[in-house]
């Protein structure tokens, strides 16, 4: 029965809430695992799911793992008012593996977390936990009582400001009977711009999107003075609930600052007076609004009656005025993993704007070493002619979606070709990779820089690997040198391919001219000369055959036997995926490109296999056993990983975004555990902090600047955040102008006080996230001898230099005090005596 809500405003300053709903309620249910291995748990979710936390990584110094949870702590649920419920915990790097599978000593609680103890036995072995991660369930506190009828009410308390006093005093404390949204802080002063305005206009819907919803408190505060009411400020600002918030500066007026101070606004969501009268069944509150002309929800937009719309799952219905019909949308149950053909693992993917969810299963092509081709329907054949071909298509245009390859002789004096590279082709624009002897990446024939995102295409590249997804058809193409994978899904091009790859079907595999003449399954060797394409870069190519007779394959080369990485295949890395699908073929195409080849392509047939592995859900760690012959190279700061379940999460505006999952798992180059991909996606750093100067231009570590208008201050864009540098000169300030030499901006010296190289304190403040600390930094400085004169000998200037310099110096910890109470610490290096040293000699320096 679905749920009727007939809303009510009136202008009383008092106001009540009655919630009338059925007798089933329709919860979340996750799977998790129970008190026993093997056992299964529903957890139920009657709010929301927090997102995953992993805080800590276990290692070889620190073995066990912790996420505890805080119960002070605001950071799991979304508002104060609501509380923890429940807990969940799973593996990081297999999350579909059910928690009871594990053999440490774990706790999941929803009260304190996770914990995974290393003791006795298991840390004489120098055994590890597994890395955990954990969410919580966040429902708000709701009274709630039940009548005999099974009606559940909720009283809501008014809207009202309490006012506290305390000797000297007072502060004003707003009351929301809903939830509070998050601080928004989207405009900061400068020195060009010297007021602020945090709106409301453009972000009220945003903030506030349920239509049973209003905006009805706001709060303002500045954000160097949290708590603190802003009409102890100077500025002239106002914080109204219809606009928000406006501070315009005032130049004749401010005897002090130099621009308005940086304020941010929240506002609270809160329900507006529901009812639904007990003499009034659902169907009549249905009922009493149909006849109505004119008839319209008190909304913004506005929707029309009977107008219906989904949101956050919910399906919602317009009734008139203020009462609406809401109806969960109802998911179907998930059942059992399908089996897919060919062995690969199905997909789980979302259904109903990612309410529900479903499996589905691909297909998958592959294309490796001289080239050998294993298609769609697992059909597999060698080909080595060296023109363009179709190696996908559409058989009748959907989604304007084909894939070409470029074979070329890989080796001149050889007749035998490699796949060069791809052609992508999806909604008119083309990406051309290209991964022979020189790695080419184009969009419409202009190279790009990755990672990239545009266009219904999102490229990245892992060290020699490069990802090529169309999210929008669930489409990837993955790209190694000489070798390659296309899977399309099932759910968009069932029976609706054709070209070298074949056909995405569940018909028994067979060989397919352009024509559309079918031949037996041995013949696609020769029917796919007919899947040429025109490319005027290969005119020789316009006279290439088709329509080859089928004839048997001729026998594969043979050579003098040798231990090649062609017998890895073979051998334990494989194993496990051996007893699940059979790995003979790649391991006589290996044999065959080295006998051919000489070995310069053996590795694109392991690739290959590990690929195929990792389609039927096992990763395979083979690089190590090929004694370098294979390696896979990352650059700095990234680490190599043979299956990686998801992306790197990533910065983005100093937040961290969520990789995205792989499906199926990828190897690559990955940051370590513990980091995040930096904004420019060129490092991996342990926080999303991007350092700003006083006008808001993003800078990068090491880069320094001074303010406008303070030429004694200076700022330093660290590890930390941004460190302020407040220069003491320890300098006489009596002493006349026309004495005065400047050493800088800031800084002089007197004519009559030279000398004196000794310790000088100045004010540091260092800021990492929420957390900060200004302390007492120390620094040499003062003037050593130095002369010059001319040497005879050399005949040249010979230049004596002493400077001030460190002495003795000791290491300092510094306590960082963040807004949340805690404390984080920082090391550095504090200098305890200078003296003059020797800053080099050198003849004509």
């Amino acid at each position: 029965t679905p749920e009727v809500i007939t809303t009510t405003v009136t202008p009383t300053t008092t106001s009540s809430t009655t919630i009338s709903t059925p007798e089933r309620t329709s919860v979340t249910k996750v799977t998790t695992t129970g008190p026993t291995a093997g056992s299964t748990t529903e957890v139920v979710c009657l709010g929301y799911w927090s997102p995953w936390f992993n805080e800590n990584t276990p290692s070889v110094d620190s073995p066990g793992d912790s996420e505890l949870l805080d119960p002070k702590d605001t950071k799991y649920c979304n508002y104060t008012s609501e509380v923890i419920t429940n807990i969940q915990c799973q593996f990081v790097d297999q999350p579909e593996r059910p928690f009871s599978d594990s053999q440490d000593n774990v706790t999941c609680d929803k009260d304190k977390g996770l914990t995974c103890v290393v003791s006795g036995t298991a840390l004489e072995q120098k055994r590890i936990c597994y890395d955990y991660q954990v969410r919580v369930c966040c429902e708000p506190v709701t009274p709630v009582t039940t009548t005999s009828s099974r009606t559940t009410s909720t009283s809501v308390p008014s809207t009202t400001q309490e006012t506290r006093t305390t000797p000297g005093k007072t502060t004003t404390t707003v009351i929301c009977n809903g939830v509070w949204s998050v601080w928004l802080n989207e405009n900061t002063p400068s020195i060009s711009n010297k007021n602020d305005v945090e709106l409301l206009k453009s972000i009220r819907e945003k903030q506030c999107p349920i239509a049973t919803h209003k905006v009805s408190q706001i709060e303002c505060e500045a954000v160097k003075f949290p708590q603190r009411p802003i009409g102890e400020s100077k500025d002239n600002v106002t914080c109204d609930v219809e606009k928000g918030l406006m501070c315009t500066f005032d130049e004749e007026a401010s005897q002090k600052n130099i621009m308005c101070l940086d304020y941010r606004i929240r506002v609270c969501c809160e329900p507006v007076t529901f009812t639904t009268p007990s003499t009034v069944s659902p169907t009549t509150a249905i009922n009493s609004t149909t006849s109505e002309a004119g008839c319209y929800c008190n909304q913004v937009p506005r929707r029309k009656c009977h107008e219906t719309w989904e949101h956050h799952c919910s399906k919602i219905t317009c009734l008139g005025g203020n009462t609406y019909l809401m109806e969960n949308i109802t998911c179907p149950s998930l059942p059992s993993k399908p089996k897919c053909r060919n062995g690969l693992e199905p997909v789980k993917v979302q259904t109903n704007n990612g309410c529900c969810e479903k499996w589905e299963c691909d297909c998958q092509c592959e294309v490796w070493g001289e080239p050998h081709y294993r298609t769609f329907d697992d059909l597999q054949y060698d080909f080595f002619e060296n023109c363009t071909y179709i190696l996908v298509e559409e058989k009748v245009p959907k989604y304007n979606f084909r894939i070409l390859v470029d074979n070329y002789f890989c080796l001149p004096s050889i007749p035998k070709s490699c796949p060069k590279g791809l052609v992508v082709s999806y909604n008119g624009i083309d990406v051309t990779i290209s991964t022979g002897d020189e790695y080419v990446l184009t969009v419409n024939k202009k190279e790009i820089s990755l990672p990239y995102s545009a266009n219904g295409f999102e490229i990245t590249k892992l060290g020699i690997i490069t990802y090529i997804s169309i999210p929008d058809i669930r489409t990837s193409i993955t790209a190694l040198q000489n070798a390659f994978r296309i899977r399309v899904p099932e759910q968009f091009f069932l029976d609706n391919t054709q070209g070298q790859c074949g056909s995405c079907s569940h018909a028994p595999p067979k060989c397919i001219r352009k024509n559309g003449t079918v031949e037996p399954s041995d013949c696609c060797h020769k029917t796919a000369y007919d899947w040429q394409l025109y490319d005027p870069s290969k005119p020789a190519c316009q006279s290439a055959p088709t329509n080859v007779p089928c004839i048997p394959v001729p026998p594969a080369p043979t050579c003098k036997a040798e231990e090649t990485v062609c017998d890895v295949i073979q051998r334990k890395p494989f194993e496990e995926c051996r007893r699940k699908i059979n790995l003979d073929n790649y391991f006589k195409t290996c044999v065959f490109d080295h006998c051919t080849l000489n070995a310069t392509i053996d590795c694109s047939s392991l690739e290959t296999a590990a690929l195929a592995c990792a389609s039927v859900g096992i990763c395979v760690d083979w690089r190590p056993f090929t004694n370098g012959v294979c390696n896979y190279n990352c650059d700095q700061d990234f680490l190599y990983k043979p299956c990686r379940s998801k992306k790197d999460d990533q910065c983005k505006n100093d937040s961290v975004i969520v990789g995205k999952k792989f499906a199926p798992a990828e190897e690559g180059c990955f940051c370590p555990d513990g980091m995040v991909l930096s904004e420019e996606k060129s490092k991996c750093v342990v926080l999303c902090q991007v350092c700003r100067d006083q006008f808001g231009h993003p800078k990068k570590e090491g880069d320094v600047w001074e303010d406008a208008n303070n030429p004694c201050l200076s700022y330093v864009c660290g590890e930390f955040g941004v460190l302020i540098r407040n220069k003491s000169c320890n300098q006489d300030e009596s002493c006349p102008e026309d004495n005065r030499i400047y050493i800088d901006r800031c800084c002089f010296r007197c004519r009559s006080s030279e000398g004196n190289c000794k310790v000088n304190k100045f004010n540091e403040t260092i800021r990492k996230g929420y957390c900060e600390a200004t302390f007492e930094a120390t620094q040499c400085q003062g003037l050593c001898a130095s002369a010059t004169r001319y040497d005879f000998k050399s005949r040249g200037m010979d230049h004596y230099c002493q400077c001030c310099r460190e002495e003795k110096t000791e290491k300092v910890q510094v306590n960082l005090h963040c807004r949340n109470g805690r404390r984080k610490k920082v090391e550095y290096v504090a200098i305890k005596s200078c003296i003059c040293k020797d800053c080099g000699k050198g003849k004509g320096n």
